[in-house]
């Protein structure tokens, strides 16, 4: 199986698919990842024909045949303005019909909530440029990761209702069972190792259907 990810730090902190690959191995999966990613990077920006980052993914998805390409909706959505989601949303349709003539499925990773209190606002001038406006909003964690998890639902549907990763409400069950196992790293927004390791989780049973608990692979992580 030949998995790609497409996306931002989100995914790249900690080398979350080498990660997922790691896992993939212990859990008996014979599976090739790779990954095109940038900081704050958006769908916009791997959907565009002009980009850097879209022209290494065309490139990228026309040198094999792909089981899943997994994209993820940008943080620069906000429930204070439209022009980012109708953005994102068209963008994802595009690197789905690309990944489409590859062979491959799309998966969704839907990420958690920022965990300092606030949202910056953006908005999509022409993308895949979507500048921050200069407003930052008060937004409890919780009430984010919620939005987030919708949205990645909207964007499902728009593209006929691809499978969703929700490492998102990964995050909020585990900090509600286990609030000592952080998963933040210290700017509140990106992930810990336990983190990423719990994003790589999701990924893995939304690709196999299966749970990962008894998967011998653990990151060292005593809490895993």
């Amino acid at each position: 199986m030949n998995i790609l990810f497409l996306g931002n730090s989100l995914i790249f902190y900690n080398d979350m698919p080498d990660i997922f690959a790691r896992l993939c191995a212990a859990g008996g999966k014979d599976v090739t990842v790779e990954s095109i990613t940038k900081g704050s990077a958006t769908i916009s920006h791997f959907a565009s024909e002009s980009d850097p980052l879209g022209i290494r993914t065309r490139e990228m998805l026309a040198s094999r045949r792909w089981d899943y390409v997994i994209i993820e909706p940008s943080r620069r959505i906000t429930p204070f303005e439209e022009s980012v989601l109708c953005a994102e949303t068209e963008a994802a349709k595009t690197v789905k019909t690309l990944a489409e003539e590859a062979g491959a499925k799309i998966l969704l990773y839907a990420v958690w909530g920022n965990n300092d209190g606030k949202v910056k606002e953006c908005v999509a001038e022409a993308p895949p440029h979507m500048p921050f406006v200069g407003v930052v909003h008060p937004y409890a964690r919780r009430d984010h990761a919620l939005f987030l998890h919708k949205t990645a639902h909207r964007i499902s549907e728009a593209l006929g209702g691809v499978t969703i990763a929700e490492a998102g409400l990964a995050f909020e069950n585990m900090i509600g069972a286990h609030p000592d196992v952080e998963l933040y790293y210290t700017d509140l927004r990106h992930p810990s190792p336990a983190g990423s390791y719990l994003a790589a989780c999701t990924i893995y049973s939304a690709i196999f259907g299966e749970l990962t608990a008894d998967i011998p692979f653990t990151l060292d992580l005593p809490q895993a």
